[in-house]
């Protein structure tokens, strides 16, 4: 049934307000919410993104359009993690997730066991963003074949300003890509978290409203939604993991430095070789203080080329990083196809000093388990080679090079109150670190623990965990 103009004007009007007071009540309680504009009709998810910035309140909001195609060599979700909102902020996201994959999988760019692992993995993406507290908002413009092939018959025709038809525009009509979306938003959504089907054959104006509408309930939804907080607690596992790498092997001067030279050699012709192939390769260096992570680091950077690596310290986040997902900050430091991104402490800092620290609750750090290995088999699926390596030093080991630095005027600067009051927690760091490794150490990202009592011992050790890997990889 038609409508009359002036009742649609109305209702826009109506629902103007309706939004304008979802996104102060969003604002106030500090929710970041993600509205995602998804379909086969590209032009109207536009169109519709467009008249949602006049309806909002345009301080808190921002519009992201990722390119269909993806970023080469990136994970697949590497463009969506950079728009994560803030919280108190919003983002409408064109050109998402399941549009893509729609678009690959009508190309046959997907294997069937390739698209079983990206649904999947949308869905998780879906789930962690909402455990979270951000809420997650989704409409699907859904406009019939023969409609839209018409519709872009006449785009194509009259050269409208302003849009041009485009392969992924074509691959959206074909035949069958209506049935394929709708199998698709069923197996690819979160849990509690569906698509909102709005046809996208109605007038403009029309169809703005209704989709607006969808969006504005799910809105309402979402300020009265809390996110869950009953999640498992890890069970007990057996104490004495670190306490294996306990033997302290050593190396003289002479053989250190003959090993050291073969390996920053190797070092720096597999990392120009990885250059060469495009591929990105991730080292995450863990331990207790004064583990000698730095020293390490230092030893593999030496005979690099400076273009090829970055280096990563990893303090405490700052305000902009806290309004986000904890992951957000890391998805912004991945490396580049050919670069090599080495992280001073990393994303474990979420399940050890946050826990022990009582920084996250219970429910977050328990959940994280499982979103850690998530975002790293991400990083697995694009190619990127991960090494992760735990420098383990005796109590007594700690206590030494404490008072070494402390009497070292090269050194004296390291030292903070900081280190001596995560000493006095000792025993509830190394439960957690326990736990962490237990829990995360997975075939595509394996745990190598290594004896650092021993510097030298631990930084060849650490060289060689990078060669195996990068060889392993590029042979």
């Amino acid at each position: 049934m038609a409508t009359a103009p002036g009742a649609t004007e109305r209702a826009c009007s109506k629902l103007h307000l309706r939004l304008l007071a979802a996104q102060r009540r969003l604002v106030a309680q500090r929710h970041g919410t993600i509205i995602v504009i998804g379909g086969n009709d590209r032009l109207a998810a536009s169109e519709l993104a467009n008249q949602l910035t006049e309806w909002f309140d345009s301080r808190t909001v921002r519009v992201c359009a990722p390119d269909l195609a993806g970023p080469e060599g990136r994970p697949f979700l590497w463009p969506y993690w950079q728009d994560v909102p803030a919280r108190g902020r919003i983002t409408i996201v064109v050109g998402d997730w399941l549009t893509r994959t729609l678009t690959e999988a009508v190309r046959d760019e997907l294997t069937e066991p390739g698209l079983r692992l990206r649904l999947r993995s949308l869905r998780s993406f879906e789930e962690t963003l909402a455990a979270d507290g951000t809420s997650v908002v989704k409409v699907w413009l859904e406009t019939p074949e023969k409609t839209l092939r018409r519709r872009l018959r006449e785009a194509e025709d009259t050269d409208a300003e302003g849009w041009v038809v485009t392969e992924e525009d074509l691959l959206l009509a074909k035949k069958g890509a209506l049935s394929l979306a709708r199998a698709l938003r069923t197996q690819g959504s979160g849990k509690n978290l569906p698509w909102k089907t709005v046809s996208g054959a109605a007038e403009t104006k029309l169809r703005d409203l209704h989709a607006s509408q969808a969006i504005a309930a799910q809105l309402a939804q979402a300020s009265r939604r809390r996110p869950a907080t009953a999640v498992k607690r890890p069970g007990a596992r057996p104490r004495g993991l670190l306490e294996s790498a306990a033997p302290h092997p050593t190396l003289d001067k002479r053989a250190y430095g003959q090993q050291m030279d073969k390996l920053q050699a190797r070092v720096g012709r597999l990392t120009r070789l990885a250059a060469q192939k495009g591929v990105a390769t991730v080292l995450v260096l863990e331990g207790p203080d004064a583990a000698g992570k730095g020293g390490a680091i230092r030893r593999l950077c030496g005979m690099l080329d400076a273009a090829h690596y970055r280096v990563h310290s990893t303090p405490a986040p700052t305000p902009e990083e806290k309004a986000r997902h904890y992951l957000w900050r890391f998805w912004n430091k991945l490396p580049a196809p050919g670069q090599l991104a080495v992280f001073d402490r990393s994303w474990f800092g979420r399940v050890m000093v946050e826990r022990v620290e009582g920084f996250a609750k219970e429910a977050e750090w328990a959940r994280a388990y499982g979103e850690l290995n998530d975002f790293e088999a991400r990083l697995a699926e694009a190619g990127t080679v991960i090494v992760k390596a735990w420098v383990n030093i005796s109590k007594e080991e700690q206590l030494r090079r404490f008072r070494a630095r402390e009497h070292s005027p090269h050194k004296r600067h390291k030292m903070t109150a900081e280190d001596y009051r995560n000493r006095r927690k000792w025993d509830d760091n190394l439960r957690a670190a326990e736990d962490m490794i237990a829990r995360t150490d997975t075939p595509h990202a394996p745990w190598t623990v290594i004896s650092g009592d021993d510097k030298r011992h631990a930084r060849v050790a650490v060289l060689k965990a990078v060669c195996r890997a990068l060889s392993d990889r590029l042979d």
